[in-house]
């Protein structure tokens, strides 16, 4: 509705998303988001009596709060109403979810939609900027990533044999970082999640990744390029779009990297400082996590976890073997990690012994295993970047269900 100028008569098209008869206001809503207006006339007075969610073309006379109508056409007019009023969020989260195609109209949750997109489109412009391809996720796969802490991989059967939906394409970086050198995918990944995950606000089954390889690349190449990345989109946002983000979060702030790096063994022994029985080997809980990023005041990356808490695709610390060459960055405020990755195993060898020591047959990863036999895994380096995590960061959202759209949660079925 942003062609309504005062005192200038316009034609909109929009739907009845609200309306209150005794006040004569309506909710009238479009791409722009939903409006609050005072219709009048004998015409607008007739438009309280249509159903919400009827899509009108009305032309009137817009006086700065009030329409008055000349006259409208009704478009579409739904058989029943909607079953919520999404102009108004619920505080139920299953409510949330289980009506998500009608809350997404809402002011707030479209608002941090559109906050993901731009946040997408600046990510996708600084690496295209530094020579990195992307690349189309696939679906399935006859095997997907093991390394999930506890989550489930969900299979299928296609043409009578067993799949994978895709809970990762960490191999499939590792191969087509081969040929491209720079590679990036915008993933979307699917987990069965722990049921009590649901509660922990970051948690998802179905979610995104922006998933960056790089060929021939260190570890600190990829950290810096990770920063620089989180540096570009923030300046970017607040920018070009502030009174988007502002409107969402007024105490967001542009990342200011360098991020300080501890190692894991050093952020058990800050949390256990803090007060938090961490046990080695394990990954942090949320809770550490919490009090690591606010004891250092800014995100902070925890790195070289021990080797049997990951998956096969890390490279072994050479100076200690039982540790991996990789890291997470950890968010401050409670949003937690955001971003997981490290230098990548690429030797066949060393492949199936890691995958023989997680309980799993090799020959299951047989094609990416016949990759690295033959020399087709380079070394690399790269990470996956959370896109509803650092969303929900950044929108301030509580609960990263409102940072997604058509959020899948833990334990909740019959989702759309």
């Amino acid at each position: 509705m942003s062609e309504l100028r005062e005192g200038v008569e316009a034609t909109i098209v929009a739907w009845l998303a609200d309306k209150d008869e005794r006040s004569g206001a309506v909710v009238l809503r479009d791409a722009s988001g939903p409006r609050e207006l005072t219709v009048r006339g004998g015409r607008g007075e007739e438009l309280l009596r249509l159903p919400r969610e009827t899509l009108l073309r009305i032309r009137g006379l817009y006086d700065g709060g009030g329409l008055t109508v000349k006259d409208y056409e009704v478009l579409l007019r739904p058989a029943e109403e909607p079953p919520v009023k999404y102009t108004r969020l619920s505080n139920d989260l299953r409510e949330l979810v289980k009506h998500s195609p009608w809350y997404l109209r809402s002011a707030y949750w479209s608002s941090v939609i559109k906050l993901q997109h731009y946040m997408l489109w600046h990510a996708r412009e600084f690496l295209y900027a530094r020579g990195f391809v992307e690349l189309l996720p696939p679906m399935v796969s006859v095997v997907s990533d093991p390394g999930l802490r506890g989550a489930k991989k969900l299979r299928t059967t296609l043409y009578g044999e067993e799949y994978e939906l895709t809970s990762s394409v960490i191999m499939y970086k590792q191969a087509t970082a081969a040929v491209y050198e720079r590679v990036f995918f915008v993933a979307r990944n699917i987990r069965e999640e722990p049921v009590e995950n649901a509660e922990t606000g970051r948690h998802l089954v179905e979610f995104t990744q922006l998933d960056v390889e790089w060929a021939l690349a260190s570890l600190d190449d990829v950290i810096r390029l990770a920063e620089e990345l989180l540096r570009h989109v923030s300046r970017k946002l607040l920018d070009e779009h502030q009174d988007l983000v502002l409107s969402l979060n007024r105490d967001f702030a542009e990342f200011e990297p360098p991020f300080p790096r501890v190692s894991y063994d050093e952020a058990l022994e800050v949390a256990r400082r803090l007060g938090y029985d961490e046990k080695w080997g394990r990954e942090l809980s949320q809770q550490a996590e919490t009090a690591l990023a606010e004891y250092y005041g800014s995100p902070v990356w925890v790195m070289r976890f021990p080797a049997e808490s990951r998956g096969f695709y890390y490279l072994p610390d050479p100076s200690d073997p039982k540790y991996n060459l990789d890291f997470n960055l950890i968010l401050p405020k409670g949003y937690g990690e955001v971003i997981d990755g490290g230098a990548r195993e690429y030797r066949y060898s060393e492949l199936a012994k890691r995958i023989r020591l997680l309980g799993e047959p090799p020959e299951r990863y047989s094609w990416f295993l016949d990759l690295a036999r033959r020399g087709g895994v380079p070394p690399s380096s790269g990470w996956g970047l959370g896109v509803e995590r650092l969303t929900r960061y950044v929108a301030g959202t509580k609960h990263i269900a409102l940072a997604t759209i058509f959020p899948k949660l833990p334990g909740l079925v019959g989702t759309p």
